[in-house]
């Protein structure tokens, strides 16, 4: 099974579940869903500031880079499966706590500024989960292939040597382009979902009282 494949069967469980879920929170206190909905909001936020400004640049810096991709190979589909449960738990939980059922309009979720942002926030992780990063993983690894075939060095911290290789086909040059493409994208998705997660736990900061 390929990583699209997989991802894709995550995803349609996640939505599985976040289908039942509705019924499920009705046998729980108002403080319970809250606690939900706060908790995963601000597990994934957290989750994408650590792993975007510390422990990626990190491990670029420290790692070769053909091993630094194997580490982010395994690290981005937890990573995007992570922020898509709490994102949908995050909607859910907020849709039950304003009273939206499933059939109301999407301009009655997206009524609010809060209901948007968790709207993006969602549509950006599903996003990443199903196409950018499985896509960016594939071509990452073809990548790695034809350097090993060609003898090109591993480094720390550089960018591919396919790049500034006299070796390299347009074929090659080309792969690098889909994955430039693909990484700059599914970097986009990841600072959307960060953005769109900060600015939720700013509006409903707004409304507490200690």
């Amino acid at each position: 099974m390929d990583q699209l494949t997989s991802s894709g069967s995550i995803v349609l469980l996640q939505c599985a579940s976040a289908a039942v879920l509705p019924s499920v929170l009705h046998y729980v206190t108002n403080d319970i869903v809250k606690f939900l909905n706060v908790t995963s909001c601000s597990t994934a936020f957290g989750t994408q500031v650590w792993v975007g400004s510390i422990a990626g640049l990190t491990m670029f810096r420290t790692l070769k880079r053909r091993t630094f991709g194997k580490v982010q190979s395994k690290l981005f589909p937890k990573y995007a499966i992570l922020n898509t449960s709490c994102s949908l738990m995050a909607l859910v939980t907020y849709l039950h706590l304003n009273n939206i059922g499933p059939t109301d309009g999407f301009s009655k979720i997206c009524g609010k500024w809060e209901g948007l942002m968790l709207t993006y926030n969602l549509l950006s992780n599903v996003a990443n989960s199903l196409y950018f990063i499985p896509a960016t993983t594939n071509l990452m690894f073809q990548i790695h292939a034809r350097e090993n075939a060609l003898g090109l060095e591993d480094e720390v911290g550089q960018t591919s040597p396919l790049k500034r290789s006299d070796k390299s086909t347009d074929e090659d040059k080309n792969i690098l382009k889909k994955f430039n493409i693909n990484h700059g994208i599914s970097m986009l998705m990841s600072l959307v979902s960060m953005g769109t997660c900060g600015a939720y736990l700013y509006f409903i900061a707004g409304g507490m009282t200690f």
